[in-house]
């Protein structure tokens, strides 16, 4: 009776999801509703799904001591939307720049935010050596930057939830200034995923981490899928930072 395992390695984090399928379904696994999805629903769905997306993309990029940077305008100085889409994208060339003379390739994951409060942006970057934050903010020269150090977790979902949380209501409007919830460099890696089917008649109820890895507590769900019904569980878990060096 086996079922489909797919597990992500991002970083310091590997999330785990397990679940049944009518391709491999046996008599003997319960099921839950099989309903057509509420707009709502498909909505919580794809937020879900884009966070899930990014929260990957920055574990995998991103370490302790990396930068999120929130540039904004001085009061006189704020641009429409259009406007500010091309003062970002005239930053992250000069940065670039600054960062090719030191030797060093910028990646960055940058956000606007507009609706019902001052435009400002989220960019994340990879911090190197012989740059200082006094460049960051003498080239932006709007406003006053506000810098936050990623920490040595390794887990950045709490950033990914505030970042997809900011665009859910304007990403797809006219006046927002990409139409995408994020914008990010080409160089970024992407998280490692495999999926593999397990011949087993059904998962631990209470998953364990692998070695050198402490699973997140407030990370394990069950249920049943949203769209088929069948069976589903999922867990993360972070390399820790002692017991996992080098590994």
């Amino acid at each position: 009776m086996p079922y489909v395992k797919e597990t992500c390695k991002a970083g310091r984090t590997i999330e785990i999801t397990k679940r049944f399928s009518s391709r491999y379904h046996k008599k003997g696994i319960s099921r839950g509703k099989n309903e057509k999805p509420t707009p709502e629903l498909m909505q919580a769905i794809n937020e879900r799904n884009a966070e899930t997306k990014l929260r990957r993309i920055i574990n995998t990029n991103y370490k302790a001591g990396d930068l999120h940077i929130t540039l904004t305008y001085e009061k006189d100085k704020r641009p429409t939307p259009d406007e500010a889409k091309d003062e970002l994208e005239k930053y992250i060339r000069k940065i670039r720049t600054l960062y090719k003379k030191n030797g060093q390739e910028l990646m960055y994951i940058m956000v606007t935010e507009y609706k019902n409060k001052a435009i400002h942006h989220h960019l994340l970057v990879n911090i190197v050596d012989n740059i200082s934050v006094k460049e960051f903010v003498s080239i932006w020269g709007k406003g006053r930057p506000k810098f936050t150090y990623f920490d040595d977790t390794g887990q950045y979902k709490d950033l990914a939830h505030y970042l997809i949380k900011e665009t859910k209501k304007t990403f797809k409007e006219d006046g927002s200034p990409s139409r995408k919830r994020w914008n990010s460099s080409k160089n970024l890696k992407k998280p490692e995923t495999k999926k593999e089917i397990i011949k087993a008649k059904e998962w631990r109820k209470d998953p364990e981490p692998l070695k050198g890895y402490i699973i997140e507590s407030d990370s394990v769900r069950e249920g049943y899928h949203d769209f088929n019904g069948w069976p589903f569980q999922m867990y993360s878990m972070v390399r820790d930072a002692e017991r996992g060096k080098g590994s």
